[in-house]
This record gives C-alpha cells, sequence and structure tokens, in this order.
C-alpha cells in the first residue's frame, strides 16, 4: 500500500549550497531526497516553484499507479465491480493477464524448488498478452455489458479485413482468419471468467465465436520423417536419381564455429545432436515438443523422465501442474529404446552432469521451432509426398498448410498409428488425448482402424 502523499519538504543544504526536496516515491513508497540543480536553482523563489512542480508530478504519478493497481488488483469489497454495465473490458483482459503470471510463477517456483533446469513456464500469458493486444485495440473502449452476439461477430468481421504482417515483412502479409478471432474472443472469455469467479457478476456476458474449423492437421510420412532426419543427422540434399526418384546426399561440412570447437576440445568434442534426439522422441512417441524439451534421465517432481528400466516414458512428474493438456505415462516404443541407452551412455562418458535427455552441450533447452523450421526447409517438405500439395507457395494463400512445426510430430504419430490399426483408443491413451478428439481431429482422414468392421 503506497504511503499518504504528504510529508514533503524543501530545504537548503549549507554545505553543499544546494536546494533538497526530501518525499517519498508513489511507485515503492519509500522515502527519497531529490537534490535539485545547482546552476538552474538558485534564489529561493526558484526553488518553490520546483518544488511546487514536483508535487504535482508526484501526485499524477501516483494517481496513475493506483489506477493500474485497480485494474490489476480490484477491490474484492466494491460492488461495482460486479456491474458489468461499470466493469471495462480492459481491466477484465488486465486481471486475467495478472492472474495467469501468478499461477505461472507459482510453476516457475515449484520447478525451481525441485531441482531447477527446465524450461520456462511462459508460454501461456504470452500467448495471451498478444490476444490482448488485438483485443484491446477494438474492445478497449467497451463495457463488459457491451460484450454480446453483435458485437462478437462485428470483431470477428473486424479482424478478417486485417492482415498479419510479420515484423520487418515487406509483402502484403497473410490475411487472418475466422479461427485466429475465435481464438481471440477465447482469451477474452476466458478473462470475463476469471473476473466472474472472483467478484461474481450480476449477469456474465456470453461470448459469441465462430464455429470451429474442421480438423485437417498436416502430416509427415516415412520417406518425409527420414528426410528430415538425414538433414538432422548432418547431410543434405544435393540432388535426386533420376530414375528412382530418391534423394542423393552429401556430408554438409563443419561451420566455422563448429569446426574451431573441434580441433580445440580434442577427444572431449561432443557431437550436437540434440535436434536428432528431440526428432526421434517425438516421432517415436508424438509427446508435445514441451513435455520433450523439459524430460530428463532421473526422476522429477515436475518434469517428465525416461525410465530404461521400467522401459516406461513419464512425460510428467507428480507435482506438475495440473492443465487441459494431458501427459499421461507410455510405453517406450521399441524403435527407440535403443537410441535412448545409446545417448544414455554417451552422456555419462562425456557429460555426467547433464540432467536433461535432449540438450545443447548440456544445457537445457527452450525452444527449438526455429531450428526445426530449417530442418523443415532443407528436407524439401514444402510439398507432401502422400498427394504432391505444396504445403506453402499456393496461388491462393488460404490454401496454405504452412511448413511443417514440431507439433507435426504428434500428428504423424497419431495418423501412422490409426494408419497400422490401432484402435482410436488405444491412440489417445498412448498420446494423452481423448478418443472422441482422435476420430473428430483424425479418423475421417484415416479409417484403416475400420478394417475388421468393414470386412464383416
Amino acid at each position: 500500500m503506497a504511503r499518504k502523499r504528504e510529508g514533503a519538504s524543501l530545504l537548503y543544504e549549507e554545505d553543499r549550497k544546494q536546494w533538497t526536496i526530501r518525499d517519498y516515491d508513489p511507485a515503492t513508497g519509500k522515502r527519497v531526497k531529490i537534490r535539485l540543480d545547482r546552476d538552474s536553482v538558485r534564489t529561493r523563489g526558484e526553488a518553490e516553484k520546483a518544488y511546487a512542480l514536483h508535487i504535482v508530478e508526484r501526485d499524477r504519478k501516483a494517481d496513475a499507479i493506483a489506477r493500474e493497481r485497480a485494474i490489476v488488483a480490484p477491490d474484492t469489497d466494491d460492488p461495482a465491480n460486479q456491474d458489468p454495465r461499470l466493469v471495462s473490458v480492459a481491466a477484465a483482459l488486465a486481471f486475467y493477464l495478472s492472474v495467469l503470471d501468478r499461477k505461472e510463477q507459482a510453476i516457475e517456483d515449484k520447478i525451481g524448488a525441485g531441482g531447477g533446469g527446465g524450461r520456462s513456464a511462459g508460454g501461456n500469458a504470452a500467448l495471451a498478452a498478444i490476444h490482448v493486444v488485438t483485443l484491446l485495440r477494438h474492445w478497449g473502449d467497451k463495457k463488459l455489458a457491451q460484450v454480446r452476439g453483435q458485437t462478437c461477430r462485428a470483431y470477428v468481421v473486424a479482424r478478417t479485413a486485417e492482415r498479419h504482417r510479420p515484423r520487418g515483412s515487406k509483402g502484403p502479409g497473410k490475411p487472418i482468419s475466422e479461427q485466429t478471432a475465435r481464438r481471440e474472443l477465447q482469451t477474452l472469455s476466458a478473462a470475463i471468467g476469471a473476473w466472474h469467479r472472483e467478484f461474481t457478476l450480476t449477469s456474465r456476458p456470453v461470448v459469441s465465436m465462430p464455429v470451429a474449423g474442421q480438423g485437417h492437421p498436416d502430416w509427415l510420412t516415412e520417406r518425409e520423417y527420414a528426410r528430415l532426419l538425414r538433414v538432422a543427422q548432418g547431410w543434405r540434399w544435393i540432388s535426386s536419381d533420376l530414375a528412382t526418384g530418391e534423394p542423393e546426399w552429401q556430408r554438409a561440412p563443419d561451420t566455422p564455429f563448429v569446426a574451431q570447437w573441434r580441433a580445440s576440445a580434442g577427444d572431449a568434442f561432443i557431437e550436437d545432436d540434440h535436434l536428432e534426439r528431440f526428432l526421434e522422441i517425438g516421432f517415436a512417441t508424438g509427446t508435445r515438443s514441451g513435455a520433450i524439451l523439459d524430460t530428463r534421465w532421473a526422476r522429477h517432481r515436475v518434469d517428465g523422465h525416461m525410465d530404461l528400466t521400467a522401459r516406461t516414458y513419464h512425460r510428467c512428474g507428480p507435482d506438475a501442474p495440473s492443465s487441459r493438456k494431458n501427459q499421461p505415462p507410455c510405453r517406450i516404443p521399441d524403435r527407440l529404446l535403443p537410441r535412448l541407452v545409446e545417448w544414455r551412455e554417451a552422456d555419462r562418458r562425456k557429460l555426467p552432469d547433464s540432467t536433461h535427455v535432449v540438450h545443447e552441450r548440456g544445457a537445457a533447452l527452450s525452444r527449438v521451432d526455429k531450428a526445426f523450421g530449417r530442418l523443415a526447409a532443407l528436407a524439401g517438405l514444402d510439398r507432401r509426398d502422400i498427394d504432391g500439395v505444396m504445403r506453402v507457395g499456393n496461388a491462393d494463400p488460404r490454401d496454405d498448410l504452412g511448413m511443417p512445426s514440431p507439433h507435426i510430430l504428434r500428428h504423424t504419430r497419431a495418423t501412422l498409428l490409426l494408419q497400422a490399426g490401432v484402435s482410436p483408443r488405444e491412440v489417445g491413451e498412448f498420446l494423452g488425448m481423448s478418443t472422441k478428439m482422435v476420430e473428430r481431429v483424425y479418423g475421417h482422414h484415416h479409417v484403416e482402424y475400420q478394417a475388421r468392421a468393414a470386412a464383416a
């Protein structure tokens, strides 16, 4: 709580021959001493004028801080916070971000208490903040009572008329889709829900959203994945055999950095295989990117770990925060187990202090998105092998699927399991999805698991 706005004083320091203001900082509540410039403030009249300006500026700053704190941490006893006609959309969005920040700080504290390492838990708050910036452009001057079907539909129309231009881009940008507007409205709905849970609105506004898009997840064939893995292992696709169409590979030369590192390290040189490890785990288990990067060799209270003895991949620890993204343990696939044993022995020999399965010279990683994108480009994944459709570069940008991201490994595993005849229930149990989700997103594309029914 800020200190009372009183107690400021003006005095003249004889030893310094300088006028000084003693007051408090409205941001911290601590006492401060402000020495006025000797050259510009010489007389008492000039000092009193500077003193008056300081008081005005201090009060303005204190009012701004009070308004900001009232938005982020509203008074629970104020009945105005229950009336949707009085609560602004901006206040609800700001409060929602503060709730996310507190939750993710608690996660960070738990991770720290469990032994450090791991990834940053700021993903949800960061994405919500991006949505909030856009939402405020359209809703910043409105109250919660103005959130209704008509205004929500108007928001979708306004957003889809805009185009997304990445920073530094000179092109026209990509049109904003209805599904992007839907995800932003989901953030608005979550913010209203957070406010309602805290203050119990007399009537809770309902956010109307576009219908969810039909699932059309992209996936990789075995051949596409083999090319991706080959590139991660340091090879480059230089040409193709005219008769068979098979790629012809050449070992990529070391970069200057790697060459210098190899020469200086000698026998202690460690092959940087973190992308290969990431790909193999993701392709074999369909585990989400974040969980893969959090996976450790030894048991952990929050992060997942590989139990090689029991052949079980624990995707998260017992104290991991609850989430809608289910992370059940799964049996380590037969193709992955020998690779894990190989990596574990390599780490024990050269990096005995390393804790994570996927690491860069012993250091845990937070993201691999950009590196994965480079691999996908070098592996020629701009065109799908299964049907020849271009993932990017189509005449109509709405036909673009986009270049593969790390999440495509999860889609690939689900698709390949269904194609192998595994039932949707088993696929869901292995990947941490509901059977309904498997059938809705993947089943209508891949019906091989219905072969017995079709033959009956």
